[in-house]
């Protein structure tokens, strides 16, 4: 028996257009984002995790020494987007 099992059933037309709809409409950042109410949320959890992720690797890089600027400015932004993702309801 064949490891890889598919689904074998066929689509119905109009399904398959509703998804190549939601396709085209959606674009590459769609499909990377996501679409409709989840896209904001998905960006500002990216930019949290950059900034975190950046400004550990600031911190512990040996080539700059001062992380501290870099968290003095960038914590006001963190905490901005932690106030979007949570004040949103």
């Amino acid at each position: 028996m064949d490891p890889l099992t598919y689904n074998k059933t066929p689509v119905s037309p109009e399904t398959f257009v509703r998804l190549r709809e939601m396709d085209l409409e959606a674009g590459w950042l769609g499909n990377l984002f996501g679409g409709g109410k989840t896209a904001a949320m998905n960006i500002a959890g990216l930019v949290i995790c950059l900034l975190v992720v950046c400004g550990v690797l600031f911190s512990f890089w040996r080539g700059f020494p001062e992380s501290l600027p870099y968290w003095q400015l960038v914590s006001p932004t963190i905490t901005l987007v932690l106030g979007y993702i949570f004040g949103r309801k």
